[in-house]
């Protein structure tokens, strides 16, 4: 019998950088590190995640902030 793969949990953080509202998808199995799925910037095409892994929710946070913020 196999065993169920623990499922990802998706969670949704707001913020505004240089100006711009965003909204980015981060995602995580429980217990494991943090990655950011998609960002959604204010009038501007979706900003798709790194293969970056982050162990914190945090972390995962401040990294998106900073990928809208390289987009000035």
């Amino acid at each position: 019998m196999e065993q169920a793969q623990p499922e990802s949990i998706e969670e949704y953080a707001p913020g505004v950088a240089n100006g711009r509202h965003y909204m980015a998808k981060l995602c995580h199995l429980p217990g494991g590190p943090w990655h950011i799925e998609v960002i959604h910037v204010e009038s501007l095409a979706p900003l798709h995640g790194s293969d970056a892994h982050w162990s914190t929710r945090e972390e995962a946070v401040h990294a998106a902030a900073n990928l809208v913020a390289a987009l000035a």
